[in-house]
């Protein structure tokens, strides 16, 4: 059972989000989510942020809109 009954909407995001950058590091993301980069690398590593980001040598690019897409109304994890 979910415990919110209506989905964010992408201008919802915007408006929350606004002044950062669309693409992010995973530590620019845990700061921005409250969560640690340890949590960020985490879910990169088992795979719950699939299709929000993008590996470029030792680099991560993170989209903030897909990311907290998938955070806030994605799937609920276990």
């Amino acid at each position: 059972m979910t415990t919110h009954a209506k989905k964010l909407t992408p201008a919802e995001f915007q408006r929350a989000f606004s002044d950062a950058p669309a693409i992010l590091s995973p530590a620019a993301l845990a700061k921005l989510s409250g969560l640690s980069s340890k949590t960020v690398y985490e879910w990169i590593g088992k795979g719950r942020l699939n299709g929000a980001f993008r590996k470029r040598g030792k680099h991560i690019l993170i989209w903030r809109d897909r990311a907290f897409d998938i955070i806030f109304n994605g799937p609920e994890w276990k």
